[in-house]
């Protein structure tokens, strides 16, 4: 039996192109001493939305779903690809600025270090979880606690850009901005938990 049809599309077109407009313009007004620092912080901005994105809206699945239609659940899956497309920019343009592949790697000599270079180990959470959707079928519901590292990279994603954001010039509203964002998600996600235990305690 077939799901609901793809509806309301063209919000989420026309949400997909404001976001991407959005990290523009922060990229515009922003002061950039090279083009390689733009793509670094394009991908680095568009990739953070995307995972904020796609761990907020996977609390919602079944209510986006019935007024997107199906197209929704595609376009979840599009947002998480996004998310790691933008973060391999990003990764790969800060490496190229280096000269070096170690940009891809953890840093683990110290706690601070470790959240400062948090983008390291989120890009390799993104990438786990992105690949997990092509195998959603066959994971089963196990799926849902895998996607739970989204969270997990989210936040190292916001420690990287509080601590190291500095090479903005306007950096503070982007790190206000960065600490709401993961204040929303991570209320989001308790009130989520709270509402599932509640409805398994009435089920008993």
């Amino acid at each position: 039996m077939a799901g609901p049809k793809p509806k309301n599309t063209w919000l989420l077109i026309a949400s997909v192109a404001l976001a991407i407009v959005l990290v523009l313009v922060v990229i515009v007004l922003d002061t950039v001493f090279a083009p390689i620092d733009g793509i670094i912080r394009f991908g680095a901005l568009l990739g953070y939305l995307a995972v904020f994105v796609a761990s907020l809206s996977s609390n919602y699945m079944r209510e986006l779903t019935r007024y997107f239609g199906r197209a929704f659940v595609k376009v979840h899956h599009v947002v998480s690809i996004t998310a790691l497309v933008a973060l391999i920019i990003h990764a790969v343009a800060a490496a190229w600025r280096a000269q070096s592949l170690v940009t891809f790697l953890p840093v683990f000599t110290s706690a601070r270090a470790f959240f400062t270079l948090g983008g390291r180990p989120a890009f390799w959470l993104i990438a786990i979880t992105a690949v997990t959707a092509f195998f959603r079928a066959s994971i089963g519901k196990s799926w849902k606690t895998i996607h739970w590292l989204n969270y997990v990279a989210f936040f190292l994603g916001t420690a990287h850009a509080i601590l190291i954001g500095s090479t903005f010039y306007n950096r503070l509203p982007l790190q206000i901005l960065a600490v709401v964002m993961a204040l929303v998600l991570l209320g989001v996600f308790i009130l989520k938990r709270m509402a599932e235990q509640k409805r398994r305690r009435k089920r008993r």
